[in-house]
């Protein structure tokens, strides 16, 4: 009987998260909500990625050098992978190509 109690408990355990997520949805109705929606998640990381690049910039010329970027940055071991036209300094598409590989 204890199993049957167990099987029972794990079904309405899985089950109920499913159940009130349906009805939560449902209660929006029929309602086309997609105008409202946030930007895709592509847009929002594209906007962190030049902010960070703009956190980064400390003197503001538009690009980054080595000594810019934090010791333990991720994008350093692979800063020269990045700067594809080999002048030393990460424009920001360089950046977000860079990043983007990580």
């Amino acid at each position: 009987m204890k199993i049957v109690h167990t099987l029972l408990f794990i079904a309405v355990a899985t089950a109920a998260p499913v159940a009130l997520a349906q009805t939560q949805h449902a209660g929006h109705g029929a309602h086309d909500h997609s105008a409202h929606q946030a930007k895709p998640a592509t847009d929002a990381a594209a906007n962190d990625v030049e902010a960070t690049f703009k956190r980064l910039d400390s003197n503001n010329d538009g690009v980054l050098t080595r000594q810019e970027l934090p010791a333990r940055h991720a994008l350093l071991p692979h800063f020269d992978m990045s700067d594809t036209n080999r002048d030393g300094k990460l424009d920001l598409n360089e950046f977000k190509h860079g990043m983007s590989m990580l």
